[in-house]
């Protein structure tokens, strides 16, 4: 059976939105909510400001000659307070900016939000978080934890490698093993009810395994007040180390079939006795290692963001991703419906094309199509999670069967984006990438200052200046009210986190105002 998650009576719960939507336009951008996300309690967050309980976790990578420890006046602390003195993990005490968390999932649970979130110290944890929103996901109170990775305290707070980890008080190889896991745990979580049944789906990133092995399976239980990790393991796998067992799952996990190369669900549609997923495929090997020359993405050029940050560019990405269509009646087994077609170019060199998509969701517009939003890059980062902006797409035609998802046109692309990383400049033309000003256009969006970064410093005027500046990506699309849609996504201050240990894999929303009934509710399962 079916249902509808809301009705129409909800359409004044929070507000319309302030401003009309542009002639020729789908949306228009809710002033001022855009905001970088708090969560109150959970476990430790980079920084924390309570009278008893500060830190501020920031770092920068020292140079190659120099080993740890090393010296938190010039390189920062990444791990600071992470433990305690008596060597447990400590918990975040009060509202903090909510890193380092990213790739959201997000629901709608009548008049709250409910998210599900990768948190990922960098090279030390990744769990799956539980955390609801009142507020329509500025401010998120945390729920629980599960799935864990590691129970083991950093050796040395200053090495942002975190090289070695306290097991029972002996110096551990950690992140100088690849045979460890580092922060390559369970992620990308997405919930998925059939028949009734309600499982959660997991990428596994240890090496050897991510992008090529099925999607991790737990079935999820009702619990206190019905959010969703109650009842599933602390820990997702026997032991974070090769010694323990790692890469071997905890026991009650199990796996999809028939999927090709999973690495995230984008979304799902209900058909009857099927359910239809829109997914991303990733393939590592051989990737695009066969292709022509010209179509093999170069090293990334010298005004690239990555390159102002690091000073000197990222190196090219074989990765290839094709967003695929299949279905199932029991959530476990899947059967391909084909690879989507007017979303992505897995050929496109192009700086303003789109190579890699890799994260996003659906929803159901009025005359049945789907509209999607997602993160996506191409040759510009060298980086097939597809972070460079947030854009949109819609199906062909309506939705009547699953076929139908396999057709899709973009709306806003790179050049016209919903949301970007910051604006780079091609000298020789001169081209702005992306060439027009983003719909939600800021500067400054970033509760972090610059001593609580500290030793950070911005590569210059006009560069990371909001916490999204140097990745944006996985827009979760919420049905607000028929006017309002509220996108919850995931950001970074700099391209890669090592770039700043301080400001890295941060929440924040944004609304959008759209056509009043443009979009649909969903038809959403019974869980009675």
């Amino acid at each position: 059976m079916t249902r509808l998650l809301f009705g129409t009576a909800a359409a004044g719960v929070l507000l319309a939105a302030a401003s009309t939507v542009h002639a020729g336009s789908t949306f228009s951008f809710v002033p001022n909510s855009l905001t970088e996300s708090v969560i109150e309690h959970g476990p430790w967050t980079l920084h924390q400001s309570g009278q008893h309980f500060h830190h501020d976790a920031s770092g920068i990578v020292p140079p190659g000659s120099l080993t740890p420890p090393y010296n938190p006046a010039l390189y920062g602390t990444p791990y600071a307070d992470y433990c305690s003195a008596s060597g447990e993990t400590t918990i975040n005490h009060g509202k903090s900016v909510m890193q380092p968390y990213y790739f959201p999932f997000v629901r709608r649970r009548g008049a709250v939000l409910e998210g599900l979130f990768d948190y990922r110290p960098r090279n030390e944890q990744e769990a799956t978080v539980a955390a609801i929103s009142t507020d329509w996901g500025a401010t998120w109170q945390f729920r629980g934890k599960a799935l864990a990775l590691n129970p083991y305290c950093p050796w040395d707070a200053t090495d942002p490698d975190n090289l070695n980890v306290n097991v029972n008080g002996v110096k551990t190889a950690y992140g100088s093993s690849s045979a460890n896991a580092g922060d390559n745990g369970l992620g990308h979580a997405f919930v998925l009810s059939v028949k009734g049944r309600q499982r959660i789906y997991h990428l596994n990133r240890a090496d050897g395994h991510i992008d090529s092995d099925q999607l991790v399976v737990h079935p999820l239980h009702r619990g206190e007040e019905d959010f969703s990790l109650f009842g599933l393991p602390e820990f997702g796998y026997v032991s974070p180390l090769a010694s323990g067992g790692y890469p071997k799952l905890e026991a009650t996990a199990t796996a999809t079939t028939g999927l090709t190369d999973p690495d995230a669900i984008l979304g799902s549609v209900h058909m009857g006795e099927k359910t239809a997923v829109v997914y991303v495929s990733k393939n590592l090997t051989p990737g695009d290692k066969n292709f022509p020359a010209t179509q093999v993405c170069p090293a990334t050029p010298a005004f690239a963001l990555t390159n102002l940050v690091n000073k000197k560019p990222r190196k090219t990405n074989h990765d290839v991703i094709t967003i695929r269509v299949a279905t199932t009646s029991d959530g476990v087994n899947f059967t391909d419906v084909g690879a989507a077609t007017g979303l992505n170019d897995q050929t496109t060199i192009a700086l303003n094309g789109i190579r890699w998509l890799g994260s996003g969701s659906i929803l159901r517009i009025h005359d049945g199509r789907f509209g999607m939003f997602f993160g996506a890059g191409n040759c510009l980062d060298n980086d097939s999670d597809g972070f460079h902006f947030v854009g949109y797409a819609e199906t062909d035609n309506p939705v009547r069967g699953a076929g139908d998802l396999l057709k899709w046109h973009v709306v806003n692309g790179f050049d016209n984006p919903i949301l970007s990383t910051d604006t780079v400049v091609d000298p020789a033309g001169p081209r702005s990438y992306p060439l027009n000003a983003p719909l939600v256009n800021v500067q400054g969006a970033d509760r972090l200052t610059a001593a609580e970064v500290a030793p950070f410093v911005p590569p210059g005027k006009g560069y990371t200046t909001n916490f999204f500046s140097g990745r944006v990506y996985d827009p979760q699309a919420v049905l607000t009210d028929e006017r309002t849609v509220t996108i919850v996504f995931a950001g970074y201050n700099t391209p890669q986190p090592s770039s700043n240990l301080g400001d890295y894999r941060s929440i924040g929303r944004f609304q959008l105002g759209v056509q009043a009934g443009y979009f649909r509710p969903p038809f959403v399962e019974s869980e009675d």
